[in-house]
């Protein structure tokens, strides 16, 4: 059975509901404006998609304060609201902040579960509610590395057939500085970023290779927030954090695949772009390519389905360029596989 999944990070999902989880309703004010085209955008964007398994990043808000917000209960009413009648969600560990990740599936072709691994207490590949020790600066002294949002872990049964799939949805840590810091800072602030991004993208990596070892099939997606060849960074670290998810090319067993390819430099930053990102020196928009997904070799799909759902480079994208602006500052990354 082909099997379309999406990782699609919807910025600020959680202001298209009120407190109580239910959708918010909107009135004449430029803000209320916004966020009704944000909500139009979302709805046409993902009708156009229309995937069969949705990874979305930055879902909307779960607490656990009196009359707890729900993220499964936010996204149910969106499903509601555009129709959707036979998807589900699931969310895994909550974050400790705002915004949640979260999967959509079609239950009429799939089940799912919260599959949780790794190994209570483990230095190397402890569950991903606990805390890594990793040396990221090469000093042979080990930092200490938590999520803010750990990664969910889904496992999905195909209904015809009861074959497996695992998934790993990730939002990882961002390279961006967003206070107001010198150049000196700057610099520190940058490589401190790229260290937990490298952790988690680490420990994320041995979750694979543990579950590649019991053979499991498995994609790992989300918004990475790094891609090869994104900054000066990565020179001096001789991989991105991309790579590092991709595995060692010596280490053909564990390996995953990228289906969508190296992207190129282009004017304007890197093409096929997921964003853009207002560069913090120059202040001009960069296009970056920081949305992906990637697989086992043992996942088959279909050539060309790999895509990125920017209208600047995808002719499918082009005639909802409007609403994917409005829905978020990310487009949406599909592929197609044989389950």
């Amino acid at each position: 059975m082909k099997t379309k999944i999406c990782a699609y990070n919807i910025k600020w999902f959680e202001y298209q509901f009120n407190a109580d989880n239910s959708l918010k309703t909107f009135g004449s004010s430029k803000k209320d404006k916004s966020l009704q085209a944000q909500r139009d955008g979302i709805i046409t964007a993902l009708n156009a998609v229309k995937p069969d398994n949705l990874g979305i990043v930055e879902a909307p808000n779960t607490t656990s304060t009196v009359g707890a917000q729900s993220t499964i209960e936010k996204l149910n009413n969106f499903l509601a609201l555009m129709g959707w009648v036979n998807y589900e969600v699931m969310t895994g560990y909550i974050s400790p902040g705002r915004q949640e990740l979260a999967v959509i599936y079609d239950t009429t072709k799939f089940s799912a579960k919260h599959s949780k691994g790794g190994l209570s207490g483990s230095k190397k590949n402890p569950p991903f509610d606990e805390v890594l020790y990793f040396d990221t600066d090469d000093d042979a002294i080990k930092e200490v590395y938590e999520f803010y949002r750990p990664p969910l872990e889904v496992e999905f049964t195909e209904l015809a057939s009861g074959e497996k799939l695992n998934l790993i949805l990730m939002h990882s840590k961002s390279k961006g500085v967003f206070t107001n810091v010198d150049l000196l800072h700057l610099e520190r602030e940058s490589i401190k970023n790229r260290k937990k991004l490298f952790a988690e993208c680490s420990w994320v990596r041995n979750r694979v290779e543990e579950w590649i070892d019991d053979g499991k099939r498995v994609v790992v997606m989300g918004d990475i927030n790094d891609g090869p060849g994104m900054d000066y960074y990565e020179s001096n670290f001789g991989k991105s954090a991309v790579e590092l998810l991709l595995g060692d090319l010596f280490d053909n067993k564990h390996i995953l695949i990228h289906p969508g390819g190296r992207p190129k430099w282009g004017p304007y930053g890197w093409e096929p772009s997921t964003t853009r990102f207002k560069d913090p020196i120059t202040e001009r928009l960069v296009n970056a390519q920081i949305d992906h997904i990637m697989l086992t070799k043992d996942i088959s799909y279909t050539a060309g389905s790999y895509k990125i759902w920017n209208p600047l480079n995808l002719d499918e994208a082009k005639p909802i360029k409007k609403e994917l602006k409005n829905a978020s500052d990310h487009f949406p990354v599909t592929i197609e596989i044989d389950w």
